[in-house]
């Protein structure tokens, strides 16, 4: 019996020497609960690590406008990479902080949610600075596009607005894509690009008399004026209306300008023909040629093939056949890309546009090396 108790006492020496060796003292250990440090603030070299190694990857883009969200899957764009690569371009960064008083619900913004990450664009913000807010498992920072001009260090042109921009685009196209697809193979990223270069509305030039930029709008542009399901039901007002036009008639076509006048009784509250002088817009001289050529571009289809009669809707002089418009604004119909699908010789594709008061949807056709308009329908 002595042989045991002095055997136990031993044992309890032992363990009593093991416990002080790791620290143990009768109490728990106290441990670090991560929820409760405070974040570290990201800096710009950590912004752009995290943009570099950005992945779309099981990631979602939301939208809120203020009241509401609506969340897409973010690799469902066809240009998911196009738009990280151009977030990663973005050189020029700033640190900023919203103040106390800043209150982020109500604002305009996007936000991208991967794995352990955060990207938060707002529309505006705080002071107007359009800020960039970042958050991981273990950082947290808030940023802003630096303002360049092109004139300055010969450096891209960047400005505040873009990276909100960027991730408009890209969510767009995101959402597009998912809300439409169907089992026909998408377009790749190329031919995206090349299908929103041909339905382009307009056209910058530059001026180098004033060293500057002058838009205008593009032939194609007609089309998407109205809605239809073949284009020989294209609304003919509404196609000539804004029509790109170079010849505008001057001083020296004012005999033109009185005969456009009688034939299609042009006239003032006081029954006088005016002069071009006392025109208030701009008289455009619209040949029928000149309007066969974008219809059949485009369409195949030329203004006799129509299923009404232009020449009688419009404003057309048959002794110098040509349409007339005054139009002294700028309004060109609008389609943006955003996704397209392609079944053999057939291209379907989906974008905003404000004369359909949302999504339409154009199909296009192959015809040799370039496409011909099938419809343009709104969804």
């Amino acid at each position: 019996m002595k042989r045991t108790t002095q055997g136990f006492s031993h044992l309890l020496l032992t363990l009593t020497l093991l416990l002080s060796m790791v620290g143990c003292s009768g109490k728990e250990p106290t441990q670090t609960n991560r929820s409760d440090t405070a974040p570290t603030t990201l800096t710009i070299a950590d912004l752009k690590e995290i943009l570099s190694a950005l992945d779309a990857s099981n990631s979602t883009l939301t939208y809120c406008n203020g009241e509401n969200e609506e969340t897409h899957p973010a690799n469902a764009a066809i240009r998911t990479k196009k738009y990280i690569k151009e977030l990663q371009d973005y050189d020029v960064w700033e640190t900023c902080q919203p103040p106390e008083s800043w209150n982020p619900s109500g604002e305009y913004y996007y936000k991208f949610h991967g794995d352990g990450i955060s990207l938060i664009s707002y529309q505006s913000g705080f002071t107007g600075l359009q800020p960039f807010h970042v958050t991981t498992d273990t950082g947290d920072g808030w940023f802003r596009l630096s303002d360049i001009p092109a004139e300055q260090d010969n450096s891209a042109q960047q400005f505040g607005w873009m990276v909100y921009d960027t991730f408009g685009k890209w969510y767009s196209e995101a959402r597009t894509a998912d809300l439409y697809r169907s089992t026909s193979p998408p377009l790749t990223a190329d031919e995206l690009d090349e299908l929103e270069a041909f339905t382009s509305s307009q056209v910058s030039t530059y001026v180098e008399e004033w060293g500057g930029y002058v838009v205008s709008s593009t032939p194609i542009s007609c089309f998407f004026t109205s809605l239809y399901d073949d284009p020989r039901n294209l609304n003919a007002n509404a196609f000539i209306t804004y029509c790109p036009s170079q010849e505008e008639l001057g001083p020296e076509d004012e005999a033109e300008f009185q005969l456009v006048q009688k034939k299609l009784d042009w006239r003032n509250t006081s029954s006088h023909l005016l002069t071009l002088e006392e025109m208030p817009v701009p008289c455009h001289r619209l040949p029928r040629s000149y309007i066969n050529k974008i219809l059949m571009q485009y369409a195949g289809i030329t203004v006799e093939d129509m299923h009404s009669d232009w020449k009688a809707e419009l404003c057309y002089v048959p002794e110098t056949d040509s349409f007339y418009t005054t139009t002294s604004d700028f309004g060109p119909g609008v389609f943006n890309l955003n996704y397209g699908e392609k079944s053999g010789d057939i291209v379907t594709l989906w974008g905003a546009s404000s004369y359909s008061g949302g999504t339409a949807v154009l199909t296009l056709q192959k015809n040799g090396n370039g496409w011909i308009i099938r419809s343009f329908q709104a969804i």
